[in-house]
Order: structure tokens, then C-alpha cells, then sequence
């Protein structure tokens, strides 16, 4: 009886921070959550058409590079890869580190209670 207790204010507690999701450790959270959960259930029609309009997208920024690399030179190509390495790169390593610091955080006080 006491351990459906818990589980049930547990649950009491999750429902409303699932739905919070304007600070920092909540917004984490909540995406971590969506991708870890993203291939659990089976994909709708509107998914798989999403991620197909995604892929062509990528594939087809993709195949443009290789293209204009062999018509301009390999040089204009990794000259791209370079700037977009040298701009994206650590905008995703900070938030890479941001979130497993954040996480961290969160497991240290829960297992702190």
C-alpha cells in the first residue's frame, strides 16, 4: 500500500513538471525525454513524412557540397566544412556541456533527498 503511495505522488509530481518548461533544467529535461523516447513508439504517417522532407533537405545540402566540390575544387569544399566546423562546432560542445552539467545537477540533489 505504501509503495502505491509513492508511485502515485510520484506521478503527481512528474505530471506538472513535464509540462513546465520555460528554465533551464526543465527545457533539458524535457528534450532529453523526447529523444530518448523517440524511438520507443511507432512512427504516424505525418512523422515518417517529416523526416523524409528532413533527409532531403540534408542529403540534398550534402550532395550540393560534394557537387560544387568537384566543379570548384577541393579547396571549396573543405573550406566550407571548415567554417561551419569552426561556427557550429562550439556552440554544440557548450550546449553538450551545459546539459550534462545540468543533468548531473539534478540527479546529485535527487539522490541528495
Amino acid at each position: 500500500m505504501h509503495h502505491q503511495k509513492h508511485q502515485a505522488e510520484a506521478w503527481e509530481r512528474d505530471i506538472p513538471a513535464r509540462q513546465r518548461n520555460v528554465v533551464f533544467p526543465d527545457t533539458v529535461q524535457n528534450e532529453a525525454r523526447f529523444w530518448r523516447n523517440l524511438g520507443n513508439q511507432p512512427w504516424t504517417p505525418t512523422t515518417r513524412i517529416g523526416l523524409a522532407i528532413l533527409s532531403v533537405f540534408i542529403f540534398g545540402l550534402l550532395g550540393r557540397l560534394v557537387i560544387a566540390a568537384f566543379q570548384e575544387g577541393v579547396g571549396f569544399a573543405l573550406r566550407t566544412v571548415l567554417v561551419v566546423l569552426a561556427i557550429w562546432g562550439p556552440i554544440f560542445i557548450a550546449i553538450a556541456w551545459a546539459a550534462r552539467r545540468a543533468l548531473r545537477t539534478i540527479n546529485y540533489s535527487r539522490r541528495k533527498r
